[in-house]
C-alpha cells in the first residue's frame, strides 16, 4: 500500500468539519493564504510542493492595508473638521469676548470628537475580541485531533502531559483576557476621552497606568505559558524518543520471522500519521495567522489615521483634543499588541505539537 493511499484513507476517516467551519469564519472578512484545505496541504507536503506563495501573501496584505486606509480616511476628515470648528470658536471668543457661548460650543465639539473616537474604538475592540475568541475555538478544536495523532506516533508522554496543560493554559488565558485585560483597556480609553473635556489632566495618568498594567500582565502570561510549554515539550519529546526506539527494537528483534517487516510497516504508518499531523497543524497555523493578519491590518490602519489626525489637529485646534486623539491611537495599537501576543502564544503551542514527532521519535 502506498503512502498516498494510507494518508487518504486516514484523512477520510477524520471529522474535520469543525476546523473547516472555523477556517471559513476566519476568512469571512478576507484571506491571506487563498482558498485551501487541510487535504491540499497534506498533498503538497507529500509531493514536496510549496504550500503557499510569499509574493502572493505580501501582495494580498498590501492590498488589504490600502483598502482599510481608504475606508478610514473619512474618520480622520471628520476629526479634523470638528477641530477646525473648535479653533474658529476659540478665535471668535477671543475677538468678541463671548466666553460662555464659545466654551459651550467647544464642549459640544469636544463631545463630537469623543463620540467619533469611541465609536471607532468600539469597532476595533469588537474585531479584536472576536478574533481572540475564534483563535481560542480553533485551538480547542485542533487539540482533540492533533494530540491523538501525536499519541498514535508514540508520543505518549507528550500527548498525556501537553494536552491537559495546553487546554488549561488556553482556558485560564482566555478568561483573564476577556474578563480583565480587555475591559481594562476599554476603561483606559474611556478615561482618556473623558480627560479631553478639560485642559487639565485629571485621569490621564490613571488611564495610562491601567493600559500599561494590562499589557504587562498580558506579556507575563504569554511568557509564562509559552515558556512552560516549551520546557514540557522538550522533556516529553526526549522521553517519547526513548520509548519509541525501545518499541521498534523489540518488534524488530523479538518477533520471529516477520519482525523486520512489521517494524518497517509500522514506520510507514507512523510516518503517514506524522504527515497528517503536520498538515493539520499547518492548517491550524494558517487559521491563526489569518485571524491575526486581517484584523491587524484594520487595527493598524485606524491607528495610523488617529496618529496623522492628531498631528494635523494640534496646530489648528485644541492641544488637549490632539493629545486625546493621539492617546486613543496608542490604545488602538495596544489592542494590536494584545492580539499579536495571543496569536504568538497559540502559534508556539501549535509549533511545539508539530515539532514533536515528524518521524524523529522513531529514528
Amino acid at each position: 500500500m502506498s503512502v498516498e493511499s494510507i494518508v487518504k484513507e486516514q484523512l477520510d476517516s477524520m471529522d474535520m468539519k469543525e476546523i473547516e467551519d472555523l477556517f471559513e469564519l476566519a476568512t469571512s472578512n478576507g484571506t491571506v493564504f487563498g482558498d485551501t484545505s487541510h487535504g491540499e496541504i497534506v498533498r503538497s507536503i507529500l509531493k514536496g510542493d510549496p504550500i503557499f506563495s510569499f509574493q502572493d501573501i505580501i501582495s494580498t496584505i498590501s492590498n488589504h492595508f490600502m483598502q482599510e486606509i481608504h475606508g478610514s480616511i473619512l474618520l480622520g476628515v471628520q476629526l479634523v473638521v470638528v477641530c477646525i470648528i473648535i479653533g474658529l470658536l476659540k478665535n471668535l471668543a477671543d475677538s468678541f469676548s463671548e466666553d460662555t457661548v464659545s466654551n459651550l460650543g467647544i464642549i459640544v465639539c469636544s463631545c463630537c470628537v469623543m463620540v467619533l473616537c469611541l465609536k471607532s474604538f468600539m469597532d476595533i475592540y469588537q474585531i479584536c475580541s472576536n478574533a481572540v475568541d475564534t483563535m481560542t475555538l480553533t485551538m480547542q478544536a485542533l487539540l482533540p485531533i492533533l494530540v491523538p495523532l501525536l499519541i498514535s506516533m508514540g508520543g505518549f508522554a507528550s500527548g498525556g502531559i501537553l494536552n491537559p496543560f495546553i487546554i488549561t493554559a488556553i482556558t485560564i488565558f482566555n478568561s483573564v483576557l476577556q474578563r480583565l485585560i480587555m475591559p481594562a483597556i476599554y476603561i483606559a480609553c474611556i478615561f482618556i476621552l473623558v480627560n479631553s473635556l478639560s485642559e487639565k489632566d485629571y485621569v490621564k495618568k490613571l488611564a495610562l497606568l491601567i493600559r500599561g498594567t494590562a499589557v504587562t500582565v498580558m506579556g507575563l502570561l504569554v511568557t509564562l505559558f509559552s515558556g512552560l510549554t516549551i520546557v514540557q515539550g522538550l522533556v516529553t519529546k526526549t522521553a517519547d524518543g526513548m520509548l519509541a526506539k525501545t518499541a521498534k527494537y523489540s518488534v524488530d528483534n523479538f518477533v520471529p520471522i516477520v519482525g523486520s517487516f512489521a517494524a518497517d510497516s509500522l514506520d510507514l504508518i507512523l510516518s503517514c500519521a506524522a504527515i497528517i499531523k503536520n498538515g493539520i497543524g499547518i492548517f491550524g497555523l494558517m487559521i491563526i495567522l489569518t485571524l491575526l493578519v486581517i484584523p491587524m491590518i484594520k487595527i493598524l490602519a485606524v491607528a495610523l489615521v488617529f496618529k496623522i489626525s492628531a498631528v494635523v489637529i494640534e496646530p489648528i485646534g485644541n492641544k488637549t483634543i490632539s493629545d486625546c486623539v493621539n492617546e486613543v491611537g496608542n490604545t488602538v495599537i495596544t489592542l494590536a499588541i494584545i492580539l499579536f501576543l495571543v496569536a504568538m502564544m497559540f502559534i508556539i503551542f501549535l509549533s511545539i505539537i508539530i515539532g514533536i514527532g515528524g518521524g524523529s521519535l522513531w529514528k
